[in-house]
């Protein structure tokens, strides 16, 4: 397993609850490396009491619990990562990778935000959350519809728009969605299954 570092972008469930079980698989994989999780700050504490409920900070398992603010720089290797606010229900930050080959911007959860496309403008690839959309379900406080992501995609002249988070109504609207992506954004629109690959 090369996994070595971990973010946690909020407190929401959807994005937290999987991360005691990820831990106790690599734990009991008798994972030796060091593994690094960068926890919102907002959310450090209950999260470590949290792994701590559950037998996970030890001293025979490598891990690293560390917060995390927005606007912080980490280096991992020769990635750079950079964290940036974004418009959520909670306090939540978005992702910017950086190589020297690629640049890759993930929203996490937020509504359309002038922050995204000032991050985003120019890169090769946006994750951009699409829980709602407007011809389906309309707007959802804290989130992002298909054609806002379109939207933003568009104004940052990325090259390519992947689109995540899509919430479960809209699961059967998706070969209309994504032809209402493209209408507005004229790179390549993707929604993804679970471990696909994008190459950029």
């Amino acid at each position: 397993m090369k996994l070595r570092t971990i973010i946690i972008t909020h407190r929401h469930v959807d994005h937290a609850y999987g991360l005691p079980s990820l831990l106790e698989m690599l734990r009991l994989s008798n994972k030796k490396e060091r593994i690094k999780v960068f926890i919102n700050e907002d959310f450090f504490l209950e999260m470590r009491q949290l792994l701590s409920t559950y037998g996970l900070i030890r001293e025979d398992f490598p891990l690293d619990l560390i917060p995390l603010r927005e606007n912080h720089v980490l280096f991992e290797d020769s990635l750079r990562i950079e964290t940036f606010p974004v418009k959520h229900s909670v306090p939540n930050f978005g992702l910017k990778f950086s190589t020297p080959s690629a640049c890759i911007v993930y929203t996490s959860d937020t509504e359309p935000s002038e922050e995204v496309v000032e991050r985003a403008k120019g890169v090769d690839l946006l994750v951009h959350e699409a829980t709602c959309a407007g011809i389906v379900t309309g707007k959802k406080e804290g989130h992002s519809c298909v054609e806002d992501a379109a939207r933003i995609a568009k104004q940052a002249g990325v090259k390519n728009l992947c689109l995540v988070h899509l919430g479960p109504q809209l699961e059967e609207h998706l070969c209309e969605l994504t032809r209402k992506a493209e209408e507005i954004f004229n790179g390549r629109v993707i929604v993804p299954e679970d471990l696909d690959r994008a190459i950029v």
